[in-house]
């Protein structure tokens, strides 16, 4: 690796971490039960092929990070959604989220450039499913700084990034922490002992993956470790719900 390349790399991981710690858009939580939300970036067609009828199979629904650059496209031999996925998706009560349309590295753009790219994002979702709006919103590779932060949480309600942590007491909504679902990386073991460890008030834990397969990408899991992370949430008493709806749920004791 270039000196070059490592500079470019260290000061990547600065900047998220600083945009990270510096909370920017935060809210305290009131949920009396924890939450738990189940997001797919990219989303290759396994992930709503296998993951989305787990989640459907319990009433319960995901969030799907959207870009237009993988509508229909092919990529190291995986398939990406087509816009019938995405309509059975809405169909059945799974949140659109927006991922950029081009999967920018959001810090190395101008701010018209992103906002462009953001509204492209939208025109392409408009145009081929109708008045749906992406509230919603997952930094691509987990890019980020202190003014793309700021920039998105002003147009979204939420912020989703690739920070481990669970977003507990105290969500920073222009940066909310989520946990890697990575079949190369864990374990149902270690998941659920994950899940467990955080089943209180005031929880909400967010998993990100991408494809859902019985032989995932490095960035991917299989639908038995999916299986096993969305069990261990529903016996532990989470709530399971998309990004979008848990924001209300955060904010707003429910009625008994």
């Amino acid at each position: 690796m270039s000196p070059q390349s490592v500079f470019a790399r260290l000061s990547g991981r600065a900047n998220r971490l600083s945009a990270s710690l510096v909370r920017t858009r935060t809210v305290r939580a009131v949920n009396d039960r924890p939450i738990v939300s189940f997001t797919f970036d990219d989303f290759p067609k396994s992930a709503v092929a296998s993951a989305a009828a787990l989640l459907e199979n319990q009433g319960v629904a995901g969030t799907y990070y959207l870009s237009r650059i993988f509508n229909g496209a092919t990529i190291d031999g995986i398939e990406y959604y087509d816009v019938q996925d995405v309509k059975r998706l809405i169909d059945n009560g799974h949140e659109i989220g927006c991922h950029t349309a081009s999967h920018l590295h959001v810090p190395q753009v101008s701010r018209d450039d992103l906002i462009a790219d953001l509204e492209a994002n939208a025109r392409f979702l408009s145009e081929h499913v109708g008045d749906v709006r992406m509230t919603t919103f997952a930094f691509p590779f987990g890019d980020m700084n202190l003014s793309t932060k700021f920039l998105a949480q002003g147009r979204f309600s939420a912020c989703r990034t690739t920070s481990p942590g669970v977003n507990q007491f105290v969500a920073d909504l222009g940066a909310l922490c989520a946990e890697r679902l990575y079949s190369n990386l864990t374990s149902p073991a270690a998941v659920r002992s994950l899940i467990e460890r955080n089943a209180k008030p005031r929880t909400w834990l967010i998993f990100y993956t991408h494809d859902v397969a019985d032989h995932p990408s490095r960035y991917g899991c299989t639908p038995a470790l999916f299986e096993s992370a969305l069990s261990g949430a529903l016996a532990a008493g989470y709530q399971v719900l998309p990004v979008r709806n848990a924001l209300g749920a955060i904010r707003f004791r429910q009625t008994r």
